[in-house]
Order: structure tokens, then C-alpha cells, then sequence
């Protein structure tokens, strides 16, 4: 009877230890995936801010681009929550240059996250009086 408890005991305590073993292998292997995987999704949305950051940017150069050389409003204005996006702000600022009837507009889009982590800036010029082609 001894005998039979005895094999018992040992059997078990090694499922034990193994089991244990297990848990820790585990343990030790998962801990780094996990971690590159929050990293991975952190980045993930880093990049979305940073694309969306940028298209505004481009839209509104677009926009301007768009319009007319005399309807560009000269100075600066800003605008919170472009295009409806919550927290991504645009700057723009228009100096003007003029020299007789020839002239242009140097243009600069700001577009950036309220942490101000996030941006990004266009430049452009629009010339006055400048026919492209023959």
C-alpha cells in the first residue's frame, strides 16, 4: 500500500514541476511578442495621424492652387478642427511680392495634431500675369 502512495506522490509532483516549467517557458517567449505587438499597433496609428496630418495639408494646397491669383487673401489665418477632423488645426500664410505688373505669392500650409508631435508643411509659390505654354 505504501508502495502504490508513494509512486502516486512522484508522478504527480513531476506534473507539477512540468507544468510549472510550462507556464514559464511560455511566460518568457510570450512577453517580447506582446510587447512588439504594442509597439506594432502604436505605430499603426502614429502613421494614420501622420497621413491624415499630410492630406489636409494637401488639401488645402489643392485649394488654394485652385483659386484665383487675386482671391488669395494676403496674411495669415488658422482654423481648428479642419475639415471636421477633431484635434488637426491648419495655419496658413500668404506674403506677397510684387514688381510692376509681375508678382507672386509665396504660400505656406500648416497642418498639425493638437499635441503639435504631429505636422506637416507645404510651400508653393503663385505667380501673377504667367501664361504656361506657347
Amino acid at each position: 500500500m505504501m508502495k502504490v502512495l508513494l509512486k502516486f506522490s512522484k508522478k504527480r509532483s513531476f506534473a507539477l514541476v512540468a507544468l510549472i516549467m510550462t507556464v514559464v517557458v511560455v511566460g518568457i517567449i510570450a512577453l517580447p511578442i506582446s510587447v512588439t505587438l504594442s509597439k506594432h499597433i502604436q505605430s499603426v496609428f502614429i502613421s494614420q495621424d501622420y497621413t491624415l496630418t499630410l492630406n489636409l495639408a494637401r488639401f488645402e494646397m489643392e485649394t488654394v492652387l485652385n483659386t484665383a491669383y487675386a482671391s488669395i487673401a494676403v496674411g495669415t489665418s488658422s482654423v481648428i478642427d479642419y475639415q471636421g477632423y477633431v484635434h488637426y488645426d491648419l495655419s496658413k500664410t500668404v506674403t506677397e511680392t510684387t514688381s510692376g505688373a509681375q508678382g507672386y505669392k509665396f504660400i505656406t500650409v500648416s497642418v498639425a495634431k493638437d499635441t503639435g508631435t504631429i505636422s506637416a508643411t507645404l510651400k508653393t509659390y503663385v505667380v501673377k500675369n504667367v501664361t504656361w505654354g506657347l
